[in-house]
């Protein structure tokens, strides 16, 4: 069982949270460099996370660097996600990453390339839950065999948001 003040690392983006809070079933994550927070359900943090048992020791890094060529930066995240294809049967996925442009989604099923997907992203706020509206094309798909589970990672762009749905992704984007 969790409790505040545990670390875990993330399976899927290896990042490093904090537990700040826990309410019901809802555990609020704070990122180790405390530039963000996730709020995720209780029981995501067997499937998504790795507790962490001690402190790890920071070391120089040396090597090559790698310039972002995309065109807006990306975020590490674990947000929930339904989306809806032609059958417009809901389904869940996470979202690992998000940026003003489109998204890395983990999907239990296999997407096609160009298919099309109506979303409903859902991010917190200070004091609330936000949901986005947005239509989004799959532009890569990649199987992830992970340890226990697997599972599809998925590239999609933004194909349609409405200015209001853009306003609360970029106001969210820069609280991270």
């Amino acid at each position: 069982m969790a409790k505040v003040g545990d670390r875990f690392k993330s399976i899927l983006t290896g990042a490093t949270y904090v537990v700040k809070r826990i309410k019901d079933k809802v555990v609020v994550l704070e990122r180790h460099n405390k530039k963000g927070q996730v709020f995720t359900e209780l029981s995501n943090l067997k499937l998504f996370y790795k507790r962490e048992e001690k402190e790890e020791e920071s070391k120089p890094g040396y090597g090559i660097v790698n310039f972002e060529k995309r065109r807006y930066p990306r975020f590490s995240v674990d947000l929930p996600v339904e989306y809806t294809q032609k059958d417009l049967v809901a389904k869940q996925g996470r979202v690992i990453n998000v940026s003003e442009g489109g998204l890395l989604v983990y999907f239990s099923e296999q997407m096609e390339i160009g298919q099309a997907l109506r979303m409903k992203l859902f991010s917190p706020s200070s004091s609330e839950l936000n949901m986005m509206e947005i239509v989004s094309q799959v532009v890569w798909m990649d199987v992830h065999k992970g340890k226990g589970w697997g599972g599809y990672w998925s590239g999609l762009k933004f194909v349609d948001i409405s200015p209001v749905d853009l306003d609360k992704l970029k106001s969210f984007l820069v609280s991270l």
